[in-house]
């Protein structure tokens, strides 16, 4: 599985480039301001390279020739998944980063706050991939495009949400106030549910898909 990995960090490096300087503006911009929005792309960013690199698999016909190779359905669906946990965890360091350096500028760093974001963006970002690989690993990517367009419309409208939310709370820390400790770890635990769920249905669907 470790060339099926460094086959898609060569792909994500040729292809995916623009994704890393649009995710690098918008962190940036998130430390001159409160809004969840430019905090959370980053994150959105990161969750949709897998499905762009299925894309481009199936473009040059990939599906077809990595069947010459002794890789297992299991392990060519499960590479996606690690690219996707991968820069996951990039941009979740990086909007760290610069949420830390924003609440430094403006004198309101609270570990606290911190430590819920680095709980609560890992969940924002395996919604997406969560959803979509399953459908594409069964349908394709023509028509998992149609599943992706709908959690993006549920993702846009959730950070439009929590960004009028922040902005009548006095900023991003204002939302939490109001939040039960005991909510996080269980949002954790649905975030990490679902992605597991998505996982073993990828497999489970390209497994019986023919060719």
């Amino acid at each position: 599985m470790k060339g099926l990995l460094l086959k898609d960090l060569y792909m994500t490096v040729k292809y995916c480039r623009a994704y890393f300087f649009i995710a690098i503006v918008f962190a940036l911009a998130s430390v001159w301001g409160n809004s969840w929005f430019f905090l959370a792309y980053p994150i959105i960013m990161a969750s949709v390279i897998p499905v762009n690199l299925i894309s481009y698999d199936e473009k040059s016909k990939w599906s077809v020739y990595v069947g010459t190779f002794p890789y297992s359905k299991k392990e060519i669906v499960s590479v996606k998944y690690i690219i996707t946990l991968i820069f996951l965890g990039l941009a979740i360091l990086l909007s760290g980063i610069t949420q830390t350096v924003h609440m430094l500028i403006q004198g309101t760093f609270d570990l606290e706050f911190l430590i819920v974001l680095l709980v609560l963006l890992p969940v924002v970002g395996v919604i997406c991939p969560s959803f979509m690989l399953p459908a594409i690993f069964k349908y394709g990517v023509e028509k998992g495009r149609l599943v992706f367009y709908g959690v993006m419309i549920f993702l846009c409208a959730l950070l439009a949400v929590l960004g009028a939310i922040g902005s009548v709370n006095d900023g991003l820390p204002g939302l939490f106030p109001s939040l039960q400790l005991w909510i996080v770890p269980l949002i954790l635990g649905i975030g990490v549910v679902l992605l597991i769920s998505s996982w073993l249905l990828s497999i489970r669907f390209y497994s019986t898909k023919e060719g």
